[in-house]
């Protein structure tokens, strides 16, 4: 009865000794500065438990570049921003479809683009500055030539073109 007590204690010592040096090695791996980090996506979160900073794939779902396929808000990865609210302040998003670059910053309220650029391969690019009440001020290459564009509170637009009289 002793030599299988002793044999027990022997192969259940092993195991234990086996584990704790798996242990050691994965926890070296763990602390490797050569480490990577792989994941769908990071929320970070201030002190309250509010969501303020979303990383990963599939984050930019409402940074739409301006003519957006159906499945392209699907196919992006971005960082989202929000304000201490919840609220969406801004966002950089690339897509999958059309290799669009979306950056924009919103008002306090996630209501109002006041800032966006969307860069496109294809199409050029194009920056918006915005206030809330609508007015603003939009320069672009989307139609393969330079274009500035003025909108006053009450919607009227003012264009200049190359080539075209400057704006009034």
């Amino acid at each position: 009865m002793s030599r299988a007590l002793s044999l027990t204690a022997i192969g259940v010592s092993s195991v234990a000794l086996l584990m704790c040096g798996w242990t050691l090695v994965q926890q070296q791996r763990m602390d490797s500065p050569h480490r990577v980090l792989h994941a769908r996506g990071l929320v970070i979160a201030d002190h309250h438990g509010q969501p303020r900073v979303v990383l990963g794939a599939h984050a930019a779902k409402t940074a739409r570049p301006q003519m957006p396929s159906p499945d392209q808000a699907l196919s992006s990865s971005g960082l989202t921003l929000l304000g201490p609210d919840g609220a969406e302040r801004g966002h950089y998003a690339t897509f999958d479809a059309g290799g669009e670059a979306v950056l924009r910053l919103d008002d306090a309220s996630g209501a109002t683009e006041v800032f966006k650029v969307v860069a496109n391969p294809d199409r050029g690019a194009t920056l918006t500055v915005k206030h809330q009440n609508n007015t603003g001020a939009m320069l672009t290459s989307w139609q393969g030539s330079p274009e500035l564009l003025f909108v006053e509170d009450g919607g009227r637009a003012f264009f200049v073109r190359p080539g075209a009289a400057a704006a009034p």
